[in-house]
């Protein structure tokens, strides 16, 4: 149910295990990116899809729309920002 049956059938019998090791001393878990001698390297969904052939569904994020007292509330618990510079900050905004 979870669309993962996927994963069942592959394979990875051909398993380079310092590729693998040279890839996780490179992995910044903070953000998501592989850190190379030449460049960055996201791995995206969509490599996700079409490496491991698993479908990919559904909204990825849904934000639901605030109004500026919700959002000045939020600036000020989560964050604790000054009430009045969330004022400004959102009437700017």
């Amino acid at each position: 149910m979870s669309g993962l049956g996927g994963l069942l059938h592959a394979s990875y019998e051909n398993l380079d295990s310092g590729l693998l090791c040279a890839f996780v001393e490179r992995c910044h878990v903070e953000t998501n990116n592989f850190h190379l001698s030449v460049r960055e390297m996201t791995i995206t969904l969509d490599d996700v899809l079409n490496l491991l052939h698993l479908p990919i569904v559904g909204h990825f994020y849904t934000q639901k729309t605030l109004d500026a007292d919700s959002t000045n509330d939020l600036l000020v618990e989560s964050l604790r920002v000054d009430l009045g510079v969330a004022y400004e900050e959102t009437r700017h905004c």
